[in-house]
């Protein structure tokens, strides 16, 4: 027996004031005690609980428990017999602290005595099941601690609920006490409540999305800390400053949430304080462990950065917000971190000047606030004396040989420079869009920047001088630049110790394997910011409302999914790499130890723990008390679906069939099976066109289909008796299309040719038998768009030739010069079209075009003939149609001389000529929407996922000469800016009050962009992953908005964009699910549902015409006739039908507007660029001046921008 051990536990354990108090509990039966205890403290009536060593029969299991943690030293108690007549007495409950000075010995007693023949881990979970049940009956309040009488308790038990227990009871200890329950208990410790019944919750229990969501929701708005204005007076003066924008150098004012943001930015970077760790809770006598349950002195802590993460909702003007907290720390320079300090060279002796510049600069003393009172050499010392200090750091040796593994690492010093610079690291399509910021919210000259937005930019890091580096107020470098640093060993961005780091559009500081992550461990910064109103896939907020106006019949919500677990940890990476928080930034494991498994498993209290964790991070408003400071207009997001055109259903029906055959004819198995798990890129590939084809497909050549329809027709006739039932229907419905399609000459055309379908009425016949495609009849023609765009501009030459010869003549002569240009075109491009820089290609996967395959297009199949499409589909329904029509019979003309004479006269033939329709029926409802907007002055964006659907709708913006601008990921990063400059500064006013369309690509507007021109913004389909598509929407709806904006999302009925809409919802985390990896598509598209050609007798024609729904009835008619050389030219019209909400649009072929946009085509007037600072500020300030002089007629030239240079050249 150590002797001396007792001696000193029960030292320790017997002085109250070792002691933390935990609560009582109340108990009857009191037994006759061999000893009645000793006294535990001054007041005799309290003594020593000393339970006997004989243990006594029938005492109850939490009596009992109570004795383990006594013998365990885990608890000391004390009682009070407050009522002798029932045997009633008051246990105090006092806990012995954990993490003391004393924890050695405790461990070393408990190792060695009362262990009961038990092992330690079986002690240890015993000792926590009775602390479990204890929670539960112990009364925390200071009533109760303080009771004395029986009167005492009357009086208590009259107010409160009491639970009385029995010392001699055969109740057992509860075990698998809920955490919910366990949670309830600690609250009411931390509340110094009594006992209150714990009821379970009747709901069932919230998914770990719905918890992490409410955590997330209820985040508190940012609360500056009163005390520390009270105590620190540059603090206040700080407050007083950004309360009355007085910011020196922004000239912007702020909103009252933006000056809460960034008074609390200033205040996490001026103070840190210890804050307790996550698994430690405070309650009126002290700290208590919630993990092991266990009271604690010393608790652990941890010290938050001096920064964050600025998680503002999209809009709300992060970037200002940085800018602002830039301008007024502008005079402070990084500080000399313990414990590296600058030791001072005793080699010689300094000057007294020399000593007090050393002095100043080494403490980072902000001289600058004095810059006018020093003469102008203490200036130029200051500035080109830099502090520094040397850290010491280790490197391993390399271990090659036994012989030299002992030879210990090695230690080197390293020396960082100390600086007045913020480092803002930003996405590259954001560089433009700070510059533009900097000029708009700070003073000219106020800031000194300098800028790194390309490689070669930052050839300079090699030569420039670290003192002038380190003088820059901001450092912009683009994040593709920042990420090449880190393969740079003796980089100059890792010498400095910067005074701030900002990372914009953090999203890169949550991965693991990012270079910027990888950079950011290797850089010294004092002060440090992630800026992203999204740095996890939780905290993605999209506030909309619903509208109360249906125009199609449904709006909708977006629902944020995401994967909980993914979002904690990534919270875990910013803490770790980034924030580079100790415990977890050293203890890689840690952070999922303590916040991410317990959360998973429900832990005690863990939402608290991370509340508390995550508000010493954010900074974010609440929605409430931004909307109290800024009313957002309305955003109206809602779903438009589209009924297919006869070539819509045709593309899709083609695609359904090869799915539906490949399954039959591999009997759903082997490597054949597209759906085999070997295939998915097959497959992945087939969905992604199928999606493609909802807009238009050409992709599918004649080969292809006679093959699909060979191959039916095999299966269908020698292996009948092996498919079942529902499989020859659908393999009969596949020969149906396949048969379909064949027999169609504007399919065999448009299959072959990969061209748009433009149907046109009323051209001379001269112009039609030598530029059209096909005859569809009743004088409509089937042109491509090289074809229009190619009579456009033999109208517009020839637009005053006076009689029907000179038309016929001037045909012969250029048709077959635009044939000869076009075929060589098609067949060396392979349908890619110039645009600006680089191409914009329709992407879709067919053969190399070949003149021989034109060949194909009229060798039709000698079944055609008693081929009746109608008939053929009632008889594969079994439905009969009523009034069935007729298919129209028509022959294919290749372009040909004609003989015949033109009827009329060419000024009044061809200007009477009109576009009818397309083969699209998308393509139809966006453009004539996107005329509306443009003829109301609006501006529009347009995101799309595909590349073929923008080839196509621009094709036909640039027809009917459309104003519209390209944002695709073949334009130049700097065009990109110079293009959304542009689009911003479109003034309708000066140009004939017509809006614009920024046709943009979806990948790049996921982040960061600021369109606040745009007020209509359309999705040309379905997003699958919300966050992408809530982010795009920001893009338009932030801070700056002044008008309602207004969301349509295209979707083709009864396709799977359909099925996508109505299942995204269910996608917990869409940016890593596919769409082909959802259990619900898959089995959506193994249903093979075939859309019915005839069946719903809604298609009289083949080209889908100019009717789309909308809700907008007043767009502005022009029926003013623009004249042209005494030529009158007609301008779109339109009318609209109050009852069916659909506008019905007639469309000229020839107008002023698509005159103007070929004339700029060739146009050599270089366009406007908006990366020059100074030029913005100068054509702020001239630019209506300029625009009074200037001719309409140039301006139009100038501003309006262009898909491309030139159009596809024909040879005309």
């Amino acid at each position: 027996m150590d002797k001396t051990l007792i001696r000193e536990v029960a030292e320790l354990t017997n002085d109250l004031n070792n002691l933390i108090p935990l609560g009582v509990i109340f108990v009857t039966q009191w037994p006759s005690l061999p000893a009645p205890g000793l006294p535990a403290s001054n007041d005799t009536r309290w003594k020593w609980l000393d339970f006997p060593y004989e243990e006594m029969d029938g005492v109850s299991a939490i009596i009992k428990g109570l004795k383990l943690l006594t013998r365990r030293l885990y608890c000391r108690l004390t009682y009070r017999i407050v009522d002798q007549s029932n045997s009633i007495a008051i246990i105090r409950i006092y806990l012995i602290p954990a993490n003391s000075l004393h924890d050695d010995m405790l461990n070393k007693y408990r190792d060695t005595y009362f262990k009961f023949k038990r092992s330690t881990m079986w002690l240890s979970k015993r000792c926590r099941v009775v602390m479990e049940n204890l929670l539960k009956f112990t009364d925390f309040s200071s009533e109760a601690f303080n009771m004395h009488s029986s009167q005492d308790l009357s009086k208590y038990v009259s107010r409160n609920k009491v639970v009385i227990l029995q010392w001699f009871s055969s109740d057992e200890l509860q075990l698998n006490i809920s955490s919910d329950e366990v949670n309830f208990h600690i609250e009411r410790l931390r509340n110094s409540s009594s006992v209150h019944i714990y009821v379970p919750r009747m709901e069932p229990q919230s998914t770990l999305q719905t918890r992490l969501n409410k955590l997330y929701a209820n985040l508190r708005s940012p609360i500056v800390d009163q005390t520390l204005i009270k105590s620190d007076e540059e603090f206040a003066r700080i407050k007083d400053i950004i309360q009355n924008d007085e910011i020196d150098g922004f000239r912007s004012q702020l909103y009252n949430f933006q000056k809460r943001s960034i008074l609390k930015m200033v205040e996490k970077e001026s103070v840190q304080r210890e804050e307790l760790m996550p698994s430690i809770t405070q309650f009126s006598r002290g700290f208590f462990d919630v993990k092991n349950l266990q009271a604690i002195v010393r608790p652990p802590t941890y010290r938050p950065p001096r920064g964050g993460i600025l998680a503002e909702n999209m809009g709300l003007g992060k970037t200002c917000i940085c800018l602002a907290l830039i301008c007024i720390s502008k005079l402070q320079a990084s500080r000399n971190p313990t414990p590296h300090i600058h030791t001072r060279s005793v080699s010689k002796v300094h000057s007294l000047f020399d000593t007090c510049v050393e002095f100043i600069t080494q403490n980072s003393i902000p001289w600058r606030t004095y810059y006018d009172d020093f003469a102008p050499h203490i200036i130029k010392r200051l500035e080109t004396t830099v502090g520094y200090f040397e850290k010491k750091e280790t490197k391993c040796r390399n271990k090659k040989t036994r012989s030299n593994s002992s030879s210990g690492d090695i230690v080197q010093s390293k020396k960082y420079y100390l600086s007045y610079t913020t480092l803002v690291v930003l996405p590259d399509n954001l560089f433009h869009q700070w510059r533009i910021e900097i000029f708009k919210h700070v003073e000219k000259n106020y800031l000194n920047v300098f800028e790194i937005q390309t490689l070669k930019d930052a050839d300079i890091l090699k030569s420039i001088d670290i003192e002038k580096l380190v003088n820059y107020d901001v450092l912009l470098i683009a994040n593709s630049v920042f990420s090449k640093q880190f393969e740079i060993a003796d980089s100059l961005l890792k010498q400095v110790y910067w005074k701030r780091l900002i990372i914009d559009e953090g999203h890169s500081v949550s991965s693991k394997t990012s270079r910027c992550v990888l950079l950011t461990k290797d850089l010294m910064y004092e002060r440090m910011w992630v800026i992203s109103g999204t740095p996890t896939s939780g905290l993605t907020n999209l506030h909309m409302e619903n509208q109360t106006e249906n125009i199609s019949g449904k709006e909708y919500t977006i629902q944020k999914s995401f994967d909980p677990r993914q979002d904690l940890v990534k919270l875990g990476l910013m803490v770790a790499n980034f924030f580079k928080i100790e415990p977890w930034a050293s203890n890689k494991k840690l952070w999922n130890d303590s916040i991410v498994k317990p959360f998973k498993n429900f832990g005690f209290n863990i939402e608290f723990q991370l509340s508390s964790l995550l508000e010493q991070l954010i900074i974010r408003h609440d929605i409430k008390d931004v909307e109290s400071d800024l009313q957002l207009p309305k955003l109206h997001h809602r779903p438009v679906f589209l009924k297919p055109s006869f070539f819509d259903k045709l593309s899709i029906n083609l695609f359904i069939s090869v799915l539906a055959t490949n399954a039959i004819t591999s009997q759903r198995r082997g490597i054949d099976y597209v759906f085999d798990p070997t295939n998915k890129s097959d497959l992945k590939r087939l969905v992604t066109n199928l999606q493609k084809g909802t807009f238009y497909w050409t992709g599918f050549s004649i080969n292809d289909v006679e093959n699909l329809l060979n191959i039916c027709v095999y299966s269908l006739r020698e292996n009948k008796d092996i498919y079942s039932i529902e499989d020859r229907k659908s393999l009969k419905k596949a020969i149906y299309i396949s048969k379909l399609a064949l027999s169609n000459l504007r399919w065999r055309s448009i299959s072959t040719i990969h061209e748009m379908g433009y149907f046109v009425k009323g051209l001379p016949k001269t112009i039609n038998d030598n530029y059209s495609l096909l005859d569809y009849g009743n004088n409509i023609f089937m042109f491509g768009y090289p074809h229009l765009i190619a009579i456009q501009k033999f109208y517009y030459k020839n637009r005053i030739l006076n009689s029907n010869e000179e038309l016929r003549a001037r045909v012969m002569e250029t048709s077959p010069e635009f044939w000869k240009g076009y075929w060589s075109n098609i067949k060396g491009s392979k349908n890619k079209k110039e645009n600006g820089n680089g191409s914009l290609s329709n992407k879709e996967e067919y053969k190399e075009f070949e003149l021989t395959d034109v060949k194909m297009i009229n060798q039709v199949p000698t079944w055609e003939s008693t081929f009746d499409a109608k008939t053929e589909e009632t008889l594969l329904y079994k439905k009969e149609l009523q009034n069935p029509k007729c298919i129209v019979t028509l022959k294919y003309k290749c372009p040909c001389n004609s003989s015949t004479e033109c009827e009329e006269a060419v000024s009044t033939k061809m200007l009477r000529s009109e576009i009818v329709g397309t083969l699209s029926s998308k393509l139809n409802y966006l453009t004539m929407r996107l005329l509306e907007n443009e003829s109301q002055g609006l501006k529009s964006i347009v995101f799309y996922e595909f590349e073929n659907s923008a080839y196509y709708l621009t094709e036909f913006l640039d027809l009917l000469g459309i104003n519209y601008i390209m944002y695709a990921p073949h334009i130049k990063l700097s065009e990109r800016s110079n293009n959304l400059a542009q689009f911003d500064r479109w003034d309708p006013l000066k140009n004939e009050g017509e809006g614009i369309a920024l046709v943009m690509d979806l990948k790049l507007a996921s982040h960061g962009l600021t369109i606040i021109a745009a007020t209509q913004v359309f999705f040309i389909n379905p997003v699958w992953n919300q966050s992408v598509e809530a982010q795009a929407i920001k893009r338009s709806h932030r801070i700056g908005q002044t008008k309602e904006v207004f969301v349509e999302t295209i979707i083709l009925e009864n396709t799977l964009e359909e099925q996508m809409y109505n299942m995204r919802g269910e996608v917990k985390d869409s940016d890593k699910i596919e769409v082909v990896d959802h259990q619900g598509i898959k089995e959506y598209i193994l249903q093979f549902p075939f859309l019915k050609m005839y069946a719903d007798n809604s298609y009289d024609e083949e080209y889908c015409k100019l009717i789309v729904p909308t809700a907008i009835s007043d767009v502005p008619t022009d029926h003013v006739e623009n004249v042209v050389n005494k030529i009158r030219m007609n301008s779109a019209q339109s009318t609209f039908d109050n009852v069916k909400n659909q506008r019905t649009w007639r469309l000229p072929l020839f107008t002023m507007k698509n005159m103007e946009k070929l004339s700029s085509f060739n146009s050599k007037v270089k366009k406007r660029r908006f990366d020059n600072i100074d030029e913005l500020e100068y054509e702020e300030s001239e630019r209506t001046t300029q625009l009074e002089e200037e001719d309409i007629k140039l301006i139009m030239e100038k501003l309006r921008v262009k898909r491309r240079k030139q159009s596809v050249k024909f040879n005309i």
